[in-house]
């Protein structure tokens, strides 16, 4: 095997290892403490009594809120786009068997973060 190969390889290994031990750590820390996730509008709230803002601030706050909400959803799209290509570049390097269970752990994976994900978040 040509060096070149084998580091574009090992990157890409890497790369499935830190995304294996993200799900994992995310299972491990998430799973079983309920709804972690909150509406925007419950999360406003709470701010705003935690700041103890006046109706002023709570307008502006919820405004810029608003306002970064949307390149958010922009970033996310980029990183979802990202994502979607690492699992075509894994499926590349898997036998027709593991693809199959690549496909049952990318399902879990997808329903699990369906799960998690804020009720006003869009979903992919």
């Amino acid at each position: 095997m040509q060096p070149k190969t084998k580091t574009i390889l090992f990157i890409l290994v890497s790369f499935a290892l830190g995304i294996l031990a993200g799900g994992f750590y995310g299972y491990a820390y998430h799973e079983g403490q309920g709804p972690s996730h909150r509406s925007s509008a419950d999360f406003r709230k709470a701010f705003a009594e935690r700041l103890q803002l006046d109706a002023r601030q709570s307008a502006l706050v919820d405004s810029l809120a608003e306002t970064y909400r949307a390149r958010m959803n922009q970033h996310r799209q980029v990183i979802l786009g990202i994502r979607d290509t690492l699992r075509v570049e894994i499926r590349k390097l898997l036998s027709p068997a593991q693809n199959k269970l690549y496909d049952d752990y990318i399902k879990e994976m997808d329903e699990r973060e369906a799960r998690t994900r804020p009720a006003d978040q869009p979903k992919k």
